[in-house]
């Protein structure tokens, strides 16, 4: 696939996007600047496997789009769809080596409005300790829901370029190339992948845990706060960890000791949860960074289905009970509900999955309209007899 261009379009399996300009760009993929039909701003990644010198990076790159797919969290930029394509057509992606033709790769992601930390260390942004501490915090909330899963969603490779700073002053992590969704115990079957100086050694042995996000985390805050990279701080010879004494003497006493338990080298002796850490900061719960704004729904393309079900469940009901409702016994009128109360359910099941962002609107419309009438049945035969 040729290389696109601003004002491109680019047909997806689920969607198609408007290309609006170039954010990144490597020695495989690039990073678009994008739009959905529907106006929401999104970041098209695309890699081109032809180009790649290993394997390896095309295995990554299904690895981000397979746990992007799986997680909903609001500091974690949603999913939209991942797709092979030849510039024209979108393929399955599991079908990539089915074509004769050398197709790309395309991973689809909210696009988040902001700057990442390591922007705002390179341009002098300075933070204060408290603003640091609700960073800090914030950012183990995220920790706690993606290390809380069955099993535990490890990143892998957090450091300050991998934090956006939106304009909502909420952290979002990004780039979940590495991530790793298993915890592996052998010696073997790892690969080492992170950022030096944020990765811990047992990361460096191919045996990333929980504890080595926190390690890495610990690290780019020093990093926010110094604007230093972790081979430029000092370290104690004797452990060879950070001395935070000496590097930031003045710390709140909370902060210091939470960072002081994060950047253990050694893992037996780091603290081992997001939740550990907020303990440590004396917080009460992990929720307290800045209130993260409501959503921005998505354009409901099926809003004239719910409408029209509702419409015609609403008409039938009228002309069963004004018009004809002389003609019928009040046995019948009750057996007859179903033709006006299964549109209606469907609609409003319908609309009210489509407004929460759920994948399968009309699939829930038809789970609705089978529960009403089955409500209706059991009325029928199990309690009306009975009244």
């Amino acid at each position: 696939m040729e290389e696109l261009k601003s004002g491109d379009s680019l047909a997806g399996l689920t969607d198609r996007y408007r290309i609006e300009g170039v954010l990144g760009r490597g020695g495989f993929g690039m990073a678009y600047a994008g739009s959905r039909s529907d106006g929401r701003s999104v970041v098209l990644k695309v890699l081109h496997p032809g180009r790649l010198r290993e394997w390896k990076s095309l295995e990554l790159f299904a690895r981000e789009a397979r746990a992007l797919a799986s997680l909903e969290h609001p500091q974690v930029p949603r999913f939209h769809e991942y797709f092979a394509t030849d510039g024209t057509r979108a393929f399955d992606p599991d079908t990539l080596h089915d074509h004769e033709t050398v197709l790309s790769l395309v991973l689809v992601t909210d696009r988040i409005r902001g700057e990442s930390l390591q922007h705002h260390i390179d341009t002098g942004t300075r933070f204060d300790s408290e603003q640091v501490t609700n960073l800090l915090r914030s950012l183990l909330g995220v920790l706690a829901d993606l290390h809380g899963r069955h099993p535990p969603v490890i990143h892998r490779d957090i450091k300050p370029a991998n934090i956006i700073l939106g304009d909502d002053q909420i952290p979002y992590l990004v780039d979940f190339g590495a991530i790793q969704d298993s915890l592996r115990h052998s010696h073997g079957g790892s690969t080492t992948v992170g950022t030096f100086g944020f990765v811990p050694m047992e990361q460096l042995m191919g045996k990333a845990r929980p504890a080595s996000d926190l390690f890495a985390l610990g690290m780019t805050t020093l990093a926010v706060l110094t604007h230093h990279s972790p081979e430029q701080l000092p370290v104690v010879e004797a452990t060879g960890k950070v001395d935070l004494a000496e590097v930031l003497p003045g710390l709140p006493a909370p902060l210091a000791r939470a960072l002081d338990r994060m950047i253990e080298p050694i893992v037996g002796k780091r603290v081992q949860s997001a939740q550990e850490v907020v303990a440590i900061l004396g917080g009460q719960a992990l929720a307290v960074a800045p209130i993260q704004p409501p959503p921005v729904r998505s354009r409901d393309r099926l809003g004239w289905l719910w409408t029209a079900a509702i419409g015609l469940g609403g008409l039938s009901a009228g002309v069963i009970y004004l018009v004809m409702f002389d003609s019928f016994s009040e046995t019948e009128l009750i057996q007859i509900s179903p033709v006006w109360l299964a549109p209606v359910a469907f609609g409003v099941g319908g609309r009210r999955a489509a407004k929460s962002g759920m994948r399968h609107p009309v699939g829930t419309g038809l789970m609705w309209a089978g529960a009403a009438v089955g409500l209706l049945i059991l009325f029928i035969y199990g309690i009306f007899p009975a009244l």
